[in-house]
């Protein structure tokens, strides 16, 4: 009688791939509540539909996951977006550590209650060349996180708060070049920020007074 081959093992290897695979899928796949905060904030906008089609979330455009499944960075310049930028789905991705919407068409205010303090892992923030208006809020989100913030070309207008940089240990660069703000610029900038600025823009904005006034 001829031995017949045994084919358990691969058998056996066959459903542990296909196990092991599904473990990493999952760990890696977005969460729920992070999916439907993207869609809420894509059906928010009147431009062309964003491409997100597919279950998991952390595979569409413009978006990366930490290994939980949860958005860090939502990254979408120039995609001609259009509508409010600040729906409160976007306040529910609390773990953002990147936002970058610049070169888009949104409109809405930064001082929106509670969107900037619910963002409190921001590191990398860029709204420039938008429809933004309204004024600045009391302070810089995760302010003692954050690195970069670029607010230029947009209609902001109003005084920079004095305790709009306090607390700001981390940041290198900051940039409102091409608004309408006034005022001065507050000393705190330099007495309550980061002795590592780089880049400080505040060109194109209608400031009176003495530059960094006691």
């Amino acid at each position: 009688m001829v031995p017949q081959p045994d084919h358990q093992p691969i058998s056996y290897g066959f459903l542990f791939i296909l196990f092991f695979s599904s473990i990493i899928s999952a760990k890696y796949a977005c969460k729920l509540t992070e999916r439907s905060s993207l869609m809420s904030f894509s059906l928010s906008l009147s431009s062309p539909p964003l491409n997100w089609t597919s279950v998991d979330c952390c595979r569409w455009e413009g978006i990366t996951c930490d290994q939980d499944g949860l958005v860090t960075q939502l990254l979408l310049p120039s995609k001609g977006l259009k509508g409010g930028i600040f729906p409160s789905s976007l306040a529910n991705l609390t773990h953002l550590t990147h936002l970058n919407l610049s070169h888009n068409s949104l409109y809405g205010s930064l001082n929106q209650t509670g969107f900037f303090s619910s963002l409190n892992r921001l590191e990398i923030l860029d709204l420039s060349s938008n429809l933004l208006s309204g004024e600045l809020p009391a302070s810089l989100p995760s302010r003692n996180v954050i690195r970069m913030v670029d607010l230029s070309s947009n209609h902001l207008h109003g005084e920079i708060p004095s305790s709009f940089f306090q607390q700001a240990w981390n940041l290198t660069s900051f940039s409102v070049g091409n608004n309408t703000l006034t005022g001065s610029i507050p000393s705190s900038i330099c007495l309550h920020s980061s002795p590592s600025i780089r880049l400080l823009d505040f060109s194109f904005n209608k400031f009176s007074g003495k530059f960094f006034p006691d």
